[in-house]
This record gives structure tokens, sequence and C-alpha cells, in this order.
């Protein structure tokens, strides 16, 4: 019987922190709208949030936050022209 597992395919999928986690329940449970719409207030609660994590990113790695781009994944990145 195996008790203990060292995960080391971190490439594949990454476990979440759970401080992560916990700021982020609201907005898999409430607060889910579509923050690039500006017509319902879930939306708005979204935006607002992205751009709270965008100053937040960006004031730990001493970047500016327009300099922090959030993307959907991999693909998306390696083909982002800025």
């Amino acid at each position: 019987m195996i008790d203990h597992i060292v995960y080391l395919d971190n490439n594949a999928t990454t476990q979440v922190d759970g401080r992560v986690l916990a700021e982020m329940i609201p907005f898999f449970t409430q607060y889910y709208g579509n923050p690039s719409s500006r017509y319902y207030p879930q939306a708005e609660i979204a935006k607002k949030a992205i751009e709270k994590s965008r100053f937040q990113c960006a004031k730990l790695i001493g970047a500016k936050p327009h300099e922090i781009i959030f993307t959907s994944g991999a693909t998306e990145s390696n083909n982002l022209d800025v």
C-alpha cells in the first residue's frame, strides 16, 4: 500500500494554493460574470477583482499594472503580440 506520493508533473497541472482558492471561491459561485461586460453587477465585480489582481501582481514583481496581462493559457500567451 502506498501511503505517500511525490507529484512531479506540474507541467500538466499544479495544486492550487489554499489562499488562492479561498479568494477565488466567490468568483466560482457568486460573481462569475464576464468581466468584459458592463451590463450587470456580477460582471463589474469580476472586472474590479481582475484589476485588483493585476495591481497586486505588478506590486509583487516590481512592474506597472498595465504590464500585467492575463491570458487563458500557454497557447494564447505564446501567440500574444505585445
